[in-house]
């Protein structure tokens, strides 16, 4: 007793460890109940999220003692807590509500309760059962060929533990608990699945068995069920007992079966002593007879008598013989059983209409009886197991009172047919055949179908009595819109989008954050919903425009995803299908993309940019007269236009649909793009690139990644594949479709694979110093990457950026952790900072955009030279979203916000392609790393502030370092922004520095070296001379 208060003293303190080795020390069976239900507590406690071998250990040492301590609340609790954090949610729930049953009225017991019935009512796993099934067979693939090492060199059979182990460990994923046997047959290696004589085993064991990749096909056999085997010997105890030693009587069933009668005169001593070994002894003599699924399909009982029956009785070596004498097949494979398996039932129904679901059935057929009897019972083993291995067993139901007349019956039958194909066509077969392998994916076909009827609602609902049904889909009660506009964009709502379009200058972005934002608010405040949203078309209108107008991949394929929503109301309007073919163009969707521009002409002939459409994707798949025809109705539309002019010229010529897109509007505009001018040409080609597939550039891709494995996603919309480098696995996501992949320069794709296989960047600290370990690597259109890197203990991830050229960018981070969402200004805040811009340094045309923004979004904005001021300058816009920690003694100078400007010599290169160059990326760089400095050190930037960056910027100069000024070369008033509110945001310029200014500054002072550098222009230039005399 004295021990177990000095355990409950452990625990109090939290001294786990302590109470681990203590009790662990102690023989298992000088243990009590209580010492074991104080060390499950203490390894419960000590488990990290995500790992199980804490938990299962808990199970072990609880388990054993529930005759004894089954109405205790802390055996339940601790029993229920380590199957709720192995998400086995159902035999959690159990004890939870008998914990509750034994401590009334305890709040912490109640809600794990509700949370068990939220996660059983609509099951979330981690991963599903189609994911573990994927991850398993990449596990089996990469130790197949150690396997068949083993057994060709094994002749004495040493190393049947190692085999059975390195097995196990890869299939354990998907077949946790999954018996499995090994073996070769002369022609091929076998892997053979049990089911352990449970007919519900069959179906995920068959899925698993049909997802096999061919690279393991090429050497394996995989089977379900074990083989008959001629000849079979079984030892129990002392006794060898064979299928001949076995009597049998045999009696054919109304529903295709047998019952079967065994008796074994060997085995009769030992039937009294130990009843349940010589019934596993007969069991598996049976299934060696006829083959394991056999058993399972044809056995409908087994009985084993100690003495032989007074009829005549056959030896157990002629069941296969006599089974198929009486019309009944063998099974050699469950695939081969479970596709002609369906068994019809019949129950008496329930007439109260508050009954459970599915209790008014009155007739039915089924592929898994145990379901319907366990639901009828109240009980749950089956779907349990399924859950437990990422399966869910369920059923979708809706209201009968939407099927009136006189065709009820058929019509109900008609709409049960229409779901299950839609289901199957929308999620396909990976995702569910009678279980969802992919419940989420299962889920998202049948809301979708369930929206497009005319029914009030449709629900989901898992083969459980003790839970809810999951609502999909309700009838919305409709929106109210406004009457000018037809819209839930009001007439004043529209003119604030228009103000965004400023012509070849229109902030698109900000457009789209407008919608984004207005579609948000309006589905939170209940004014509509999300789906309403998606059909209303002036929406869709202007979340294209906005969306097209980015050009960029991404937003193309947000586009095209948004708009299809709401087609049904686009009749007579033929802007929407010319912004959706565009949309589906860009996204390398080209058939789909000239089908929707033919549309467009039918509803409204007279719009001319359907027909500029049609005529490049006409052109484009060999159709010349009919794209000639589409460029002259254009012209007679719009006579002269530049667009249809230039469109007339390449469809003569036979130019490819690239050289057609690589245009811009405005005709001196296009002029500078032609002649290679324009900065934003690179962009534009990216944008392209995502069009048409390159045969050879995609042969070329996989002569270097290849070859294509088994699990490559292209097009989702993004295109990944797992791939292995220096014996790690990670996920390779090119954030294009397979079209802008096809186009990747191979030098780079050859140097990015030298990379991933010198394993270099495998394992990174996360800041803090916990370790981790790389998961994905992301790779965009321009080159840069992003390494998605797990935590080893911990179920976080981080995620680092690198340049072209491998190397990583300072000061850009992102965590999943709490506090990683990016402080954005408010839209009233941001237009006002970039009126500020264009009234203080200039109208600009290009902004760098930030493509991952973890904690502020920069965007830099690119003001061009001009006659006033002959030179770039470079503005940061979204650095002030955050408040510096300022000393309270300035608090009243508003110094809390700030952004940044750095001037450029007028030759200064900023297209995309040097900027993969540090010599011209730096003075970028530079303005992204201050704009973060100030949160990476909870810190402050200001006026005669310095940063050291301890070497050059770049290889063409020894600048090094940076003071922050006053803006240059602007009029009065232009250092400070005011805020809507009130608030202030100050703009600095960014003065770099020699090793030998930074020093005098130290020493003497921010004005002093101010007034050092009087001669020295703001402008940065690499090789200015320095303003301190001695400079070396």
């Amino acid at each position: 007793m004295e021990f177990l208060e000095q355990c409950l003293k452990w625990s109090e303190n939290k001294e786990y460890q302590k109470l681990i080795d203590a009790l662990e020390n102690i023989p298992a069976g000088d243990r009590t109940p209580e010492l074991n239900s104080e060390l499950a507590k203490a390894y419960i406690a000590i488990a990290d999220i995500g790992e199980r071998e804490p938990y299962e250990r808990a199970l072990e040492l609880l388990k054993p003692h529930e005759e004894e301590m089954g109405e205790d609340h802390c055996w339940n609790y601790r029993l229920a807590s380590a199957y709720y954090y192995l998400d086995e949610e159902g035999p959690a729930l159990h004890y939870f509500e008998q914990a509750l049953k034994a401590r009334p009225g305890d709040n912490d017991t109640q809600d794990y309760i509700d949370d068990c019935r939220r996660r059983l009512a609509l099951p979330r796993f981690k991963k599903s059962f189609r994911e573990r099934t994927e991850e398993s067979w990449a596990a089996f693939a990469g130790i197949e060929a150690g396997l068949r090492q083993i057994m060709d060199t094994d002749k004495t059979r040493q190393r049947g533990e190692e085999l059975i182990e390195t097995c196990g460990n890869a299939l354990k994923t998907a077949l946790r608990d999954t018996s499995f046997e090994l073996g070769f047959n002369g022609e091929k290696y076998e892997l053979i699945l049990s089911p352990e004589g449970l007919r519900s085993r069959l179906f995920p064991l068959v899925y698993f068995q049909q997802r096999a990749p061919e690279s393991v096909l090429e050497h394996w056999n995989i089977r379900v069920g074990r083989q008959p085997c001629e000849g079979f010997e079984l030892r129990a105890g002392d006794i060898k007992v064979r299928a001949e030693d076995v009597q049998m009587w045999v009696e054919k069933t109304e529903d295709q079966q047998v019952n079967l009668v065994l008796c074994c005169e060997k085995l009769t001593p030992l039937l009294k002593e130990d009843t349940d070994r010589v019934w596993w002894a007969l069991s598996v003599l049976v299934d060696q007879t006829i083959g394991e699924v056999s058993a399972i399909a044809l056995i409908a009982g087994l009985d084993i008598y100690a003495q032989p029956k007074d009829e005549p009785a056959m030896p157990l070596t002629k069941l296969p013989e006599l089974v198929q004498s009486m019309g009944l097949s063998l099974w050699r494979d469950g695939s081969d059983y479970l596709e002609k398996s369906f068994l019809a039932y019949g129950l008496d129904p329930v007439e109260d209409p508050e009954a459970d679901w599915r209790l008014d059935v009155y007739t039915g057929s089924c592929r898994l009886p145990v379901l319907i009897n366990e639901y009828l019972t109240a009980r749950t083993d089956t779907v349990d197991a399924y859950h437990r291995d990422g399966v869910a067993a369920g059923f979708l139901c809706y209201p009968l009172a939407g099927f009136p007349g006189e065709e009820r019956s058929k019509n109900i039958l008609d709409f049960r047919d229409a779901l299950q194909e839609a289901i199957l066509n929308k999620a396909g077969a990976e995702a569910v055949t009678f279980l969802a392998w992919d419940l989420p994916v299962v889920l998202d076909a049948a809301g979708a179908f369930f929206a497009g009827t005319g029914l009030a609602w449709g629900g989901f609902h898992v083969f459980r009595r003790d839970v809810g049904t999951v609502r999909l889909w309700e009838q919305e009660t409709e929106p109210e819109v406004d009457p000018e506009t037809g819209s839930l964009l009001s007439a004043e709502d529209i003119e604030i989008l228009k103000s965004f379009d400023e012509g070849v200058s229109g902030y698109f972005g900000k457009m789209l954050r407008w919608l984004e934002n207005f579609i948000e608010q309006g589905v939170q405040e209940g004014k509509f919903t999300q789906r309403q949203a998606r059909q209303d078309l002036q929406i869709a209108l202007w979340y294209s425009f906005a969306c097209n107008n980015l050009d960029e991949y991404r937003y193309y394929y947000k586009a095209a995803d948004w708009m299809k929503d709401s087609e049904k109301n686009a009749g007579g309007c033929a802007m929407w299908y010319y912004r959706y073919s565009v949309a589906l163009m860009y996204c390398g969707q080209l058939e789909e993309a000239l089908n929707y521009a033919q549309k467009g002409i039918q509803e409204e002939p007279d719009y001319p940019w359907t027909w500029l459409q049609a005529g490049k994707l006409r052109s484009h798949f060999g159709n010349k007269t009919g794209a000639l025809e589409a460029a002259a109705h254009g012209l007679a539309l719009e006579p002269g236009d530049y667009e249809f002019l230039t469109l007339k010229r390449e469809i003569e010529h036979g130019a490819p649909l690239e050289q057609m897109e690589y245009h811009w509007i405005n005709p001196d505009a296009d002029q500078m793009l032609q002649q290679g001018l324009d900065a934003d040409a690179d962009d534009k080609q990216r944008a392209i690139s995502c069009m048409t597939v390159s045969e050879e550039g995609l042969d070329r891709f996989w002569s270097i990644f290849g070859p294509k494995p088994e699990q490559y996603t292209p097009n989702a919309p993004y295109t990944q594949f797992p791939y292995t480098g220096n014996d790690c696995r990670v996920d390779l996501v090119f954030q294009m479709n397979e079209a802008g992949m096809s186009k990747l320069a191979p030098d780079w794709l050859e140097q990015l694979k030298g990379w991933l296989q010198s394993g270099q960047w495998l394992e990174r600290a996360h800041p803090d110093g916990r370790a981790a370990r790389l998961d994905t690597v992301l790779v965009g259109l321009d080159y840069r990457m992003g390494l998605l890197y797990k935590l080893s203990e911990e179920d976080v991830y981080f995620q680092i950026f690198r340049n072209p050229d491998g190397t990583e960018q300072e000061g850009v981070f992102w965590s999943s952790e709490e506090g990683s969402e990016p402080e954005l200004y408010t839209e009233e805040e941001m237009s006002a900072v970039e009126q500020h811009i264009k009234r203080t340094f200039g109208e600009f045309d290009h902004v760098f955009h930030e493509m991952v923004s973890p904690d502020i979004h920069v965007d830099i904005c690119v003001i061009p030279p001009s006659e006033e001021r002959d030179y770039y300058t470079l503005v940061t816009m979204g650095m002030g979203a955050h408040r510096m920690n300022v000393p309270e003694e300035l608090a009243e100078y508003k110094l809390e916000r700030a952004e940044l400007a750095i001037a450029l010599p007028p030759d200064w290169k900023l297209d995309e392609e040097s900027m993969k160059d540090e010599r011209w990326y730096w003075p970028v760089g530079l303005l992204k790393v201050l704009a973060r400095l100030p949160i990476a050190g909870d810190t402050w930037l200001g006026s005669g502030h310095t940063m050291d960056k301890q070497s050059s910027f770049a290889k063409d100069t020894k600048l090094c370092a940076s003071l922050l000024t006053g803006p240059q070369g602007v009029e009065e008033g232009g250092e400070v922004c005011i805020l809507p509110e009130g608030g202030e945001v100050n703009f600095y310029q960014v003065i770099p520095l020699y090793r030998e200014e930074l020093a005098y500054k130290l020493e003497h002072g921010a004005d002093t070296l101010i007034d050092q550098m009087a001669e020295v222009s703001f402008v940065v230039h690499p090789d200015r001379p320095s303003s301190i005399e001695g400079r070396e």
